[in-house]
C-alpha cells in the first residue's frame, strides 16, 4: 500500500530556537499517531464491530458498538414521487420538513420551533403535545392539514435508543436540555401518536420510520450522491452509520430478498470505553476526560469531536507552558480556564493563513495573552492546534476507512454533517490523506450533507413505504 501523502504543513516565516523546537518535539513526539498505531485503532475498531455483530449476546455485551440494524434497506434511486414530511427532534430547536419530490428530485420547505424550558423539563406528553401541534400548524401553513391521504413522515429521534422495529424504538435515556423525568424505556413514536391522538385528532400523517440523526444524514447523503454509503456526524460528538451487507451481519435473522444490504447504526463515540484504545490514548485525553461531564464514557469522542478538541489543544498549550517553551512560562488564565478555550477558537486558529496571526492573536484576547505573545509564542500556538487537529481527523479517518471498506465497492461517498467538519479549513483534506493508504480499492468522496437530519428523515419515509410494497423482512 502507498504511503500516507503529507499536506503542506504549517509554513510560517518564524523559526523556533533550537531549544524550543527539541522541547516542542518532546511533548508533540508521544502523542503523534504514526501508521503503526493507525492500523491498530482499525483493528481495534473492527473486533468491536465484530463482536457487536454475533449471534450471542453475551459476545456483543463485551463491544461498545452497538451495530443496530436500522431496518432501512432501501436508498433513492431517482425515481421518488409524492410528498413525504420529516421531524427532526434533538434539541430546544427541532424541524419540521416537507418534501415534494418530482421524478426524483426532492423540493423541501422547513420550518423550525422551540421548545420551551417548562416542556424540557416536565412529563414527556408535554413535549410530544407541543410537537403534534407543530406538526398540525406546520401543514395548516402549507395547506395540508386536510389532506385526504395521510402524508408519510419520517421520524429522526436523536437520544440514545434501541431499534425494534423501522417505525419502534425504546428511549434509554434523555440527553442535552432534555429533562423530562418519564418517557425512558418508552417508544417515541408511540408518544408521538398518542399526542397526535390527544390533541391533534385526524392528523392526516403517518409515523412509518424513526432513526437517529446519523442514519437520516446518509439517507440525504444518499440523496446529493446515489454513491453515498456512510453517514458520518462530525460535530459536538461522533456517529456513524454505514450500509452493510447482509451477508456480512453474522446475526442477521431478515430475509435475503434485493437490496442485499441495510444501513447498521454504528454507535461509535464510546469506543474504548472497554479499554481497547488504551495504547494511543495520550495522557491529555485521560486529564480531559478525568474532568469531564462523562469520565470513563465516549472515549473515541474525546480525541477530536467538537464537545472536546479545544481542550485538549489547551492541554498540549499548559504542558508547553509548564516547560517554559510558552509565554515565558506564564499562560496567566489560560492555565487554570478548563473548557475556556473551545473549538471554535481552534478553528479562528486554524484559519490564519501564512504570516497572519489575526485570528490567533483574537483567540489569546481572551486570556490576557495578546499582547505578550511573541511571534515564537503565536508560531507554537497555531502549531499545535494543528497538530492536534490533524491527528484527530487521522484517528476518526481512519475507523471511517473500516466502515469504507466494509460497503466492498469501487467508489464510495461518505456524507457527513456537523460543526467540526463544516467549519474547520483543514479537517476534510487531513482526513482525506489516510483514504489512499487504508482504502487503496476504492474511490472515497467526502461531501457535506448539512442539516441533513430533517430532509434525510423524510428520505426514509421513502424507503420505509417501498420495502411495505415489497414485503421485505428485516428481523
Amino acid at each position: 500500500m502507498s504511503e500516507i501523502p503529507k499536506l503542506p504543513r504549517l509554513k510560517t516565516s518564524v523559526v523556533l530556537s533550537k531549544e524550543k523546537q527539541q522541547k516542542l518535539d518532546a511533548v508533540l513526539g508521544p502523542i503523534t499517531i504514526t501508521e503503526d498505531i493507525l492500523s491498530q485503532i482499525m483493528a481495534a475498531f473492527r473486533e468491536q464491530m465484530l463482536l457487536a455483530s454475533s449471534t450471542d449476546e453475551n459476545v456483543r455485551k463485551r463491544s461498545d458498538h452497538l451495530m443496530m440494524n436500522t431496518f432501512i434497506r432501501e436508498l433513492l434511486d431517482g425515481t421518488e414521487q409524492g410528498d413525504y414530511l420529516g421531524l427532526d427532534l434533538g434539541g430546544t430547536n427541532f424541524r419540521v420538513v416537507l418534501v415534494r419530490f418530482k421524478d426524483g428530485v426532492a423540493a423541501t420547505t422547513t420550518k423550525y420551533y422551540s421548545l420551551t424550558d417548562e416542556c424540557l423539563s416536565g412529563p414527556a406528553d408535554g413535549v410530544f403535545d407541543f410537537i403534534a401541534e407543530s406538526i398540525q400548524n406546520f401543514l395548516t401553513t402549507q395547506g395540508l392539514e386536510n389532506s385526504e391521504k395521510k402524508i408519510p413522515l419520517g421520524f429522526t429521534f436523536s437520544f440514545p435508543s434501541t431499534q425494534l422495529a423501522l417505525n419502534k424504538q425504546i428511549l434509554l435515556t434523555w440527553t442535552k436540555t432534555f429533562k423530562c423525568p418519564d418517557g425512558i424505556g418508552e417508544d417515541p413514536v408511540a408518544m408521538l401518536e398518542a399526542a397526535i391522538e390527544r390533541k391533534t385528532k385526524n392528523l392526516p400523517v403517518d409515523v412509518v420510520v424513526v432513526m437517529s440523526d446519523t442514519v437520516s444524514t446518509l439517507m440525504a447523503g444518499n440523496y446529493l450522491d446515489k454513491k453515498c454509503r456512510v453517514g458520518l456526524i462530525l460535530g459536538t460528538g461522533c456517529n456513524a452509520a454505514f450500509v452493510e451487507n447482509i451477508s456480512d451481519i453474522e446475526k442477521w435473522t431478515g430475509d435475503d430478498k434485493d437490496p442485499r444490504h441495510v444501513i447498521v447504526n454504528v454507535e461509535m463515540g464510546s469506543t474504548g470505553d472497554n479499554g481497547c484504545l488504551d495504547f494511543c490514548r495520550s495522557e491529555y485525553e485521560k486529564e480531559l476526560d478525568k474532568y469531564s461531564n462523562h469520565p470513563g464514557s465516549f472515549t473515541f469522542e474525546k480525541s477530536f469531536a467538537g464537545m472536546y478538541l479545544g481542550e485538549l489543544v489547551r492541554l498540549v498549550l499548559v504542558q508547553l507552558i509548564k516547560d517554559g517553551v510558552l509565554f515565558e512560562g506564564d499562560g496567566g488564565k489560560l492555565v487554570e480556564a478548563r473548557w475556556k478555550l473551545t473549538t471554535t477558537d481552534v478553528t479562528n486558529i486554524e484559519s490564519d493563513v501564512g504570516d497572519s496571526t489575526t485570528k490567533t492573536r483574537a483567540v489569546l484576547k481572551k486570556f490576557a495573552l495578546d499582547t505578550t505573545a511573541t511571534d515564537e509564542d503565536l508560531a507554537i500556538v497555531r502549531e499545535v492546534a494543528e497538530f492536534v487537529s490533524v491527528r484527530g481527523a487521522h484517528i476518526v479517518a481512519a475507523v471511517m476507512s473500516v466502515l469504507v471498506n466494509y460497503v466492498h465497492l469501487p467508489e464510495v461517498t461518505i456524507g457527513i454533517d456537523g460543526s467540526l467538519y463544516e467549519k474547520h479549513p483543514k479537517f476534510h483534506d487531513a482526513m482525506m490523506e489516510i483514504f489512499d493508504k487504508y482504502s487503496p480499492n476504492t474511490k472515497v468522496n467526502l461531501i457535506l450533507a448539512k442539516d441533513g437530519s430533517g430532509q434525510g428523515a423524510a428520505f426514509a419515509a421513502v424507503s420505509a413505504l417501498r420495502q411495505a410494497v415489497k414485503g421485505i423482512r428485516c428481523s
